[in-house]
């Protein structure tokens, strides 16, 4: 039974949807999902149509929103998109918006309503209950106040995938009881235990990449802590990872990670990286199955 652990990424996870229809026409679906941030996007919405195609048709409109791209238009850098200028005063505008940024997020506890990702979502999802998707799924979260993870399997499935969602400073955390639970990404951001926990055999871990190559400089004390942070999620991602049976990481690293302007370019990269990933996925089924095949004859020899 193959499992698929979804990870976070931004505009980049949509190279989910990729991975998703190179095993579908693979003949090779998962049974299980789990999924954290745009992961959970993704995967959440694979369970409820089980169409790979019909899940990017959606997944391309919800990347085309005007609400949700203008969340993260501030975050995109002067001269990514296709068609940008780049140079010296692209640059400074450039700066400007991150040091305006970096005030917004220190003096307010978030920089938009949670309206700007639950409304995209709403049009995304048309099913809003965890009972009615058409096999096993999980969303990821992180709950501030404990510091432990939270892992939704059933109720509102637009309260999970919003909380699994909500990057932090960006989006308000969801409130359950005395939880404050926001995007699982920086501790759980690839969820392979708990694709296992759904009754995963096989687990294909989709890692989309995240950690940035080294600046020649680093000017301010918060340059110097994110780097440092940084570093550490790399690392513990690095040991999370290799507990996963299969990992499949799509060159995504050309794109930034607000820009959902490029959605279709990621969604090529996982399909890609998925389809060439696809004899060593079969090599593990076919000696998956003769393990068993072996295991089953020991126990019918067994004398009685």
């Amino acid at each position: 039974m193959i499992g698929l652990a979804l990870g976070s990424g931004g505009a980049r996870g949509l190279a989910h949807a990729g991975v998703l229809q190179a095993l579908e026409e693979a003949g090779l679906p998962p049974a299980r999902i789990a999924g954290t941030s745009m992961g959970a996007i993704v995967g959440g919405l694979y369970a409820e149509t089980l169409d790979a195609a019909e899940s990017w048709r959606r997944l391309a409109l919800f990347a085309k929103d005007p609400e949700f791209l203008e969340t993260w238009a501030p975050f995109v850098p002067k001269g990514s998109g296709p068609e940008e200028e780049t140079g010296r005063f692209h640059e400074l505008v450039d700066a400007l918006h991150k040091k305006f940024l970096a005030v917004k997020t220190v003096t307010r506890p978030c920089l938009v309503d949670e309206s700007r990702l639950r409304h995209p979502l709403a049009q995304l999802f048309h099913v809003r209950d965890f009972a009615r998707l058409g096999l096993p799924f999980a969303a990821v979260g992180l709950d501030l106040v404990a510091g432990e993870r939270v892992v939704f399997r059933e109720g509102d499935l637009l309260d999970a995938v919003y909380a699994s969602a909500a990057v932090p400073g960006v989006f308000p955390p969801l409130a359950r009881g005395n939880r404050l639970i926001v995007d699982g990404g920086a501790p759980f951001r690839v969820p392979i235990e708990t694709c296992r926990d759904l009754g995963a055999e096989l687990v294909i871990a989709v890692d989309i990449p995240s950690f940035e190559p080294a600046k020649v400089e680093y000017r301010t004390g918060m340059d110097v802590i994110l780097r440092s942070d940084a570093v550490a999620r790399q690392r513990l991602d690095a040991l999370v990872i290799r507990t996963a049976d299969l990992v499949i990481s799509p060159d995504v690293s050309a794109y930034h990670w607000s820009d959902f302007r490029r959605a279709e370019d990621c969604r090529r990269c996982g399909y890609e990286a998925a389809r060439d990933a696809l004899p060593t996925l079969r090599r593990l089924i076919e000696e998956r199955g003769n393990w068993l095949v072996r295991v089953r004859n020991l126990f019918a020899k067994a004398p009685a």
